[in-house]
């Protein structure tokens, strides 16, 4: 019998689509092995033409200053009765590059992974006459922008309750919409049981320090050196690490700085999953991939930023669960580092169980689980009211 062949459609606008496809793909692949052909492909890169091949360039772009721009774009587009008034002009605009994605592929079910392209699947699935399932994986956190919703047939599955209630608002049926979790690598499932020592060892810092780890996605945005001085000029013997992500000429500029102290500064890493266990405290912005990774790893955060728009509700669900602390202030963010490493021990190891907690290590095996019904178009689809049945237990 051929494999299921099964395609997580994503964009290229920040990282966490990316990963969050990645992250299913790999499970898929883990649980059912040659019977099923899990295809991740980024849609700008492979089937887009310019300008839509630019999409990350522009969402760049919109998150300057301070994110403002984006912020507005976001809220101005964020009900379904705007969406609905645009869809017919993003369907002209994508048509072509969906229609061919679909024929390329040749799918038995499309998992969307961007909000963006749920509207033009949808509709290219029904002018095909396609018979492929259409499950929406949102990989927002605590929320969730109106475009996720978009009224189709198919399954909604959602990270956590807070998504759950905007995909009810936005009008879809209750037994449509599952909280799965958001997906994360394998390896950070396993780094949870590193010790830090040990992580410490495998990155190359002195395994009986403590480390601040600081990071802003894979793109590299934040404000890296506002952050960087005050925790440098603490004078504590802590290690600080700045990893930069793909933004090349910020690594270069950290770098050349005559920093207080010896300041650790490396690029984009593969091995973001041993940095996180190696760190006392994880420095980020409120990214939902960076944040779900980390309550995975089990690390204690400090929330520097959010981008407006989608990350304020990650700011709420992650300080509420007791795992981060807001602090956008680079010099309070610094003092606080300080406090909890050398002053509040206690609470930091309260933060850490926490983290643990709250984190889903079975999320990408609940997705996948839950797509190789609809993938094999049997099985049971009602659920509970909680919308938190786990696929993976079946």
């Amino acid at each position: 019998m051929p494999a299921k062949r099964v395609l997580l459609a994503y964009l290229n606008t920040g990282g966490g689509h990316r990963s969050a496809a990645l992250a299913v793909a790999e499970a898929l692949k883990a649980s059912y092995g040659a019977a099923v052909d899990a295809l991740a492909v980024d849609v700008t890169a492979r089937h887009f033409r310019w300008p839509l091949s630019d999409l990350n360039a522009a969402y760049e772009h919109l998150v300057g200053w301070k994110g403002q721009p984006w912020g507005l774009t976001y809220h101005l587009l964020n009900t379904t009765g705007r969406i609905r008034f645009l869809e017919p002009l993003w369907w002209h605009l994508t048509r072509a590059p969906i229609l061919e994605l679909v024929a390329d592929t040749k799918p038995d079910a499309v998992v969307c992974c961007h909000p963006l392209l749920k509207a033009p699947l949808a509709k290219t699935l029904r002018r095909r006459g396609d018979s492929a399932s259409l499950v929406t994986l949102v990989t927002d956190l605590a929320s969730g922008h109106a475009a996720w919703f978009h009224p189709v047939e198919g399954h909604c599955l959602v990270p956590t309750e807070e998504a759950r209630g905007d995909a009810l608002r936005c009008g879809l049926a209750q037994d449509s919409v599952v909280v799965t979790g958001l997906p994360v690598g394998s390896a950070f499932v396993q780094a949870a049981g590193l010790s830090r020592a040990e992580a410490r060892r495998r990155v190359g810092l002195l395994p009986d320090k403590p480390a601040v780890v600081v990071i802003a996605g894979a793109d590299g945005m934040g404000p890296f050196q506002a952050l960087l001085r005050p925790l440098l000029e603490k004078g504590s013997t802590a290690q600080i690490v700045a990893i930069t992500g793909r933004n090349e000429r910020l690594r270069s500029r950290l770098r050349a700085i005559a920093w207080p102290r010896r300041l650790h500064v490396t690029g984009f890493v593969e091995n973001m999953h041993e940095w996180m266990a190696a760190a006392d405290v994880l420095v980020t912005k409120a990214g939902p991939g960076t944040i779900a990774e980390a309550l995975v790893v089990g690390v204690p955060m400090m929330l520097c930023g959010a981008v407006p728009g989608q990350e304020p509700p990650n700011v709420r669900y992650a300080v509420e669960s007791g795992a981060a602390l807001w602090a956008p202030d680079p010099t309070r963010a610094a003092q606080t580092a300080h406090r909890l490493l050398w002053d509040e021990r206690d609470t930091l190891r309260e933060m850490r169980r926490r983290a643990a907690s709250a984190g889903r290590p079975d999320a990408a095996r609940s997705v996948a689980a839950f797509i190789w019904e609809a993938v094999r178009g049997s099985g049971d689809r009602s659920f509970d009211e909680s919308g938190d049945r786990d696929w993976a237990d079946r």
